[in-house]
């Protein structure tokens, strides 16, 4: 149960790259575009609300709160953004790939430094293991330096490479789980000596 708690968050992530990942390549730009319009409208209301809460406390109190209002106009405006942001996710997306190569990247370099600190304490060698962070390093810089011209490639590139992600997370996790009971099992044995 321990090692499932530890592994909860990629277990979640590797859901997430499946759902994401379908979707993007079955229709990258109306899903964006619907993502966009979804968190633009949600920040609208939620900055509307706030903003008709802090008036109606002003004149409550008799005083008027400047952080809630603040925070009100911040959030109309992220929102107005989003939701205008919509309809050009096309030019938007080329951004997002870019953050999503450098993520992904990252989560390579830190898989890779998960297999060497296995490697230390264990005697197995898994070349798998290896082969998943030096490929995910590899897809985040193609997908991070975006050399593609077209928003299709990149959907089908990120939904395809989500996908591949996903898989080798899996085969990852079950190793990783196999790994760390074996170093907990000798670890007790160790200590029953």
């Amino acid at each position: 149960m321990e090692t499932f708690k530890r592994l909860l968050p990629t277990i979640v992530l590797i859901i997430f790259e499946v759902v994401i990942g379908i979707m993007l390549i079955v229709d990258g730009k109306a899903l964006t575009g619907t993502i966009f319009l979804i968190f633009g409208v949600l920040m609208l209301i939620a900055g509307i609300a706030s903003l008709i809460f802090s008036l109606v406390n002003a004149k409550k109190t008799g005083t008027l709160q400047t952080m809630p209002l603040v925070m009100s106009v911040i959030l109309i405006a992220v929102g107005g953004f989003f939701t205008a942001a919509s309809g050009t996710v096309t030019e938007v997306v080329s951004t997002i790939a870019i953050i999503y190569g450098i993520i992904m990247t990252i989560n390579g370099v830190i898989k890779l430094s998960d297999y060497l600190a296995f490697r230390a304490f264990t005697e197995r060698k898994n070349g798998f293991v290896l082969f998943s962070a030096i490929l995910s390093i590899i897809l985040g810089l193609i997908i991070g330096l975006n050399p593609f011209g077209t928003t299709v490639v990149i959907w089908t590139i990120l939904g395809i490479s989500l996908l591949v992600s996903a898989a080798l997370d899996i085969i990852s996790l079950f190793i990783y789980a196999k790994l760390l009971n074996e170093h907990k099992a000798k670890a007790a044995k160790a200590q029953a000596k």
